[in-house]
């Protein structure tokens, strides 16, 4: 029984989607085992698979998300990167928090771009992602850890937080983010240590200094 998804993107993105004689669309379908329809007349996009074929049913959701970051904006360089293990793709829409008053969405826009770009490239080179404000919404792809950081440090913005605090938080939790995955590795290196130990009393003796040093911490 085949499965699908219906995603509708921007007219004018239709021909980024399908590329260079269709490389672009081509390239999606062979890193996600789908086939993809595109009507170019009404921006429908339909992704289709075989469930027998399908060895990985994560990839279905990975195409629908590569079609739709192009469409709200990402280059297909950019986009390809949701298929790698651990990325993720999400949406915000700006009417969701500013309504559709053609100047609250200019005004907010105009804030999440930044001077020359300024701000979104700050936010990218401090959460390690791309951003694509496009239309009325904002589309983030990093590492899926990171995803919803990212998406609050934007909702702060577009609630009128001021870009250096939000420059501050992500920073903060970027490197709490590291801080995790360092208390991860020594951790497993602690445990690799201990293994070869056999008398009891040093054994002992060895996971209270340790618990004492985290205690200090």
């Amino acid at each position: 029984m085949p499965s699908e998804f219906l995603v509708r993107i921007p007219l004018e993105r239709i021909a980024v989607l399908i590329g260079p004689k269709g490389s672009t669309k081509k390239k999606i379908e062979e890193l996600t085992d789908t086939k993809i329809l595109v009507d170019s007349q009404s921006g429908d996009v339909i992704i289709i698979v075989e469930d027998e074929e399908l060895e990985d049913p994560i990839s279905l959701w990975k195409s629908r998300d590569m079609v739709k970051a192009i469409g709200r904006g990402f280059s297909p360089q950019k986009a390809l990167q949701i298929n790698i293990s651990g990325f993720g793709f999400d949406l915000l829409q700006l009417r969701d928090f500013v309504g559709t008053s053609p100047n609250a969405l200019r005004e907010v826009k105009s804030r999440l771009i930044g001077k020359n770009g300024r701000t979104r490239h700050i936010i990218e080179q401090t959460a390690g992602c791309y951003l694509s404000v496009f239309g009325n919404t904002v589309g983030i792809i990093s590492e899926q850890r990171k995803v919803q950081i990212i998406r609050e440090g934007i909702i702060r913005l577009i609630n009128g937080s001021k870009q250096s605090t939000v420059y501050k938080y992500l920073e903060e939790k970027m490197r709490d983010l590291k801080g995790d995955k360092d208390k991860l590795w020594v951790s497993q290196d602690k445990e690799e240590d201990l293994v070869g130990i056999t008398d009891l009393d040093e054994l002992e003796r060895l996971i209270f200094e340790e618990e004492d040093q985290d205690n200090q911490d």
